[in-house]
Parts: structure tokens; C-alpha cells; sequence
């Protein structure tokens, strides 16, 4: 971790680019641990982070408490959206390009149906930009005042919800700031999280830059009640109560406790125990009756009995509610954002071997290697492409070998690493 300059620069782009690769699936959580460390240490970030031939098109299409969106176009004509944050003055860029930074490490990282990908950021006017593809269906609710569905079809977006959350507690990640306007529906119909740890980590910026926490991300509607009181962050918990009331959302297509006018008075109601009232349309069966019950779990006033995101998933597909999956379809895999930048960045999979060698011991060696092994290019490559086959096909047998052969298989995922990339 003590590298620096060109030289971290170097071997924070290799390990990304190690990452983006379909393989080395065993390793990749040692990797990433790695990525970010060297990161922290070194005050930069790989490469695929600047998004270059950034264009905002038109006027913006939407806005929250801290950003306005704008559609915008990048090379080859790939429609993105573009998320440009207006609480800073431009002499706090810098500083708040640090803090997105390291988390944007982490949303790099995260890859699942019910998450919308992130491709990296950019300045536009001084104004820091955070950049994901473009969904035309927009926001939920939007989807939902358009397409009107039937009540089992929102059940279906509930548990896509689910699922994304479900995901991003696994990683370790809150989202903090949870309600529908930060769902989007993709053009296959399903619903994707946006926005996770973006709240927090602008709160926490204004807060240590100007002393205030004005620029709070989220709002009481969707708040659990001890974050009223001043002695707790947002956590997993809050999250639970805040999906419950975003359920309450698409059931109902209005938004929790619609009937009071503004902040001051969801919070007196929250904190005197009173919670958004049940839709019309969430009654009538066994199934919604149990639904209902599981909303009301999450609202629990003690954060440590509320369910988890694993728990309310697993209730939520149980025969008691028969949530169905929403299209087997699905919008983007792994290799999305990778494929994204590298069309956008006309850039190869990955460095060549020699490249790679001057990463790793620095052009004299890497010089050295050159003119003793001329052929060691071509060599090489076929050796990674080989190990890379074979470790692929023994992760996929995984789940069918005893613990020896697991411990064989991580064994040899580790000497391969070091084989490529130290031999």
C-alpha cells in the first residue's frame, strides 16, 4: 500500500480491469478489498471513473434536494443519466470529488438486477456529475400514473425492491434515503434501486463543510423514529422502515401519510406511534391481509425487531403472499458498465503482458523482460487465457465438490494469481 503516483495509477487500473473480467470470480472480493485500500492510501482512482465526450442534452428532467437530472449522450451515441450535484461551491469540488470517490469504488463494484449500475463520474461547469444509463420509464410512480397496473403486478415491483435492498445490505451498504422517486423501472418493467449511500454521504460532506445539515437527503415521510431523536444514523433498520412506506407507495400511488401537509407533522405522528394508513387496494385477500402484516413489522418502533431484508424477501415469495418475480429478463449483467466504458473510452479488455510488467516492476525490469524473452507476449497470453479457462470451469463445479476440493480450487485460483502476474 505505500505506492504512489504513476505507479499506483498503474496497479489501480489493473485490478479494476481485473475486476471488470468475467473470471477470477474466487478472488475478485480480495481484489476489490485492495482496490479500495490502495485508493485510500494513494488519493487516486482508476481510470474508468472520468467519463470523457460527456454531452447534457436538453433541458433537465427532473431534480431533488441536492442534484438536478439531465439525459445526456456519450461516445457512440449511448444515452446516459446525468445526476449534477448543485449543494457545493466550486472551491468544495475537489474535496467533495474525494469523498464520492471512495464510495464510488464500492457502487462500482455492485452488480444486480434490481440495482441501477453506476458508470462513473464527471464535471460539468465545475459541477461534480455522477453518471448511470438512462431509464425512459422513469421513477416508479411515473411508471405507475402511466401503466396503471393490477394489484399483483405491484406486488411483483415490491419484491424487485426487495431483492435490490436484500443485495446491498449483503454488501454492507445503506441506502439511507429510500423512497420511490429513487426507483426507476427498467424498459423490461422491473424496478431498480438508485441513489444508495448517496444521502448519507452528501449530509455527511455538508455537515463537516458548512456546520448545517440543510442539505438532508431524505425526507420525514419516510423516516423511522429514531432518527428523530438525534442518537442514531441510518442503518439497515431504517432502511426497513422506509421500504415499508415505499411500499405503501406503489400499492397506493400516493405518497406515505398524503394527508399531512408537511414535515412537522409526520414527525409528531411517527414518534406518537402512528404509521401511514392502509390503500384501499392492499385489502380484500389472505394474501394482502398477510402483506399488510409484514408492512406492519417493518414499522416496528424497535429497530432490532423489524425484519430483514433476507427475511422480508423470503416472506414475500412464501405461498402466504405469492409475490411473482417480475420477468425472467434481465437488463444488464456483470459486464455492462465494463462494456460501457470501454466503448466510451475505445480502450482494449486489458493492458498487454509487457504493460502489465512495467505496473508491476517498473520499466527496467519490465525492459529487461522484453529483450531476454522476446516471444513472452504471445507466450503469456496463451498461459493467462489457459489458467483463466480452467479456473472458471473449476469455480462452476463449486457447488458440487467436497471441502477438500474447495480448498484445492482457492488454492489454485491463489498460485495462478501469482504465477500471471509475478512469474
Amino acid at each position: 500500500m505505500a505506492s504512489r503516483g504513476p505507479a499506483a495509477a498503474g496497479f489501480l487500473n489493473l485490478l479494476q480491469d481485473i475486476l471488470d473480467l468475467e473470471s477470477f470470480s474466487i478472488v475478485k472480493p480480495l481484489i476489490c478489498k485492495t482496490l479500495v485500500m490502495l485508493s485510500h492510501a494513494s488519493g487516486l482512482y482508476p481510470r474508468c471513473f472520468p467519463i470523457p465526450g460527456l454531452h447534457k442534452i436538453g433541458q433537465h428532467v427532473d431534480g431533488g434536494g441536492f442534484a438536478d437530472i439531465w439525459k445526456g449522450l456519450v461516445r457512440g451515441g449511448q444515452s446516459v443519466s446525468v445526476k449534477i450535484m448543485r449543494i457545493f461551491r466550486e472551491d468544495e469540488v475537489a474535496a467533495v470529488l474525494k469523498e464520492f470517490g471512495r464510495e464510488a469504488l464500492i457502487w462500482r463494484q455492485l452488480c444486480h438486477p434490481n440495482l441501477l449500475p453506476f458508470f462513473g463520474l464527471y464535471r460539468i461547469e465545475n459541477r461534480l456529475c455522477l453518471v448511470s444509463p438512462w431509464m425512459e420509464n422513469g421513477n416508479i410512480m411515473r411508471y405507475l400514473s402511466k401503466q396503471i397496473p393490477n394489484i399483483v403486478r405491484r406486488v411483483s415491483l415490491i419484491l424487485d425492491v426487495a431483492r435490490g435492498l436484500q443485495y446491498l445490505h449483503e454488501k454492507n451498504v445503506v441506502h439511507g434515503d429510500l423512497k420511490a422517486i429513487n426507483i426507476l423501472v427498467t424498459p423490461s418493467g422491473r424496478a431498480c434501486i438508485c441513489d444508495f449511500g448517496l444521502a448519507s454521504i452528501v449530509n455527511e460532506i455538508t455537515l463537516r463543510l458548512h456546520s448545517t445539515t440543510k442539505a438532508q437527503g431524505g425526507t420525514a415521510r419516510y423516516y423511522a423514529p429514531e432518527l428523530f431523536q438525534g442518537n442514531s444514523k441510518k442503518n439497515f433498520a431504517s432502511d426497513i422502515f422506509a421500504f415499508a412506506c415505499v411500499c405503501t407507495e406503489i400499492l397506493s400511488g400516493e405518497v406515505p401519510f398524503h394527508e399531512s401537509p408537511n414535515d412537522m407533522a409526520v414527525m409528531h405522528k411517527i414518534l406518537h406511534g402512528e404509521r401511514p394508513t392502509r390503500p384501499p387496494s392492499c385489502s380484500g385477500t389472505t394474501q394482502l391481509d398477510t402483506l399488510w402484516e409484514l408492512l406492519q413489522n417493518c414499522w416496528r418502533d424497535e429497530a432490532d425487531k423489524r425484519p430483514t431484508a433476507a427475511q422480508i424477501v423470503a416472506r414475500l415469495v412464501a405461498p402466504s403472499i405469492g409475490a411473482m418475480t417480475t420477468s425472467s429478463s434481465t437488463d444488464w449483467d456483470e459486464q455492462f458498465t465494463c462494456k460501457f466504458r470501454r466503448s466510451s473510452q475505445d480502450r482494449p479488455l486489458l493492458p498487454s503482458v509487457n504493460q502489465i510488467e512495467r505496473i508491476i516492476f517498473g520499466d527496467v525490469l519490465a525492459q529487461v523482460c522484453q529483450e531476454c524473452f522476446p516471444d513472452r507476449e504471445s507466450s503469456k497470453l496463451r498461459e493467462i487465457k489457459a489458467g483463466t479457462a480452467n479456473l472458471k470451469r473449476r469455480y462452476n463445479e463449486r457447488e458440487g465438490t467436497s471441502d477438500s476440493e474447495q480448498g484445492t480450487s482457492q488454492a489454485e485460483a491463489k498460485r495462478f494469481r501469482v504465477l500471471t502476474l509475478s512469474d
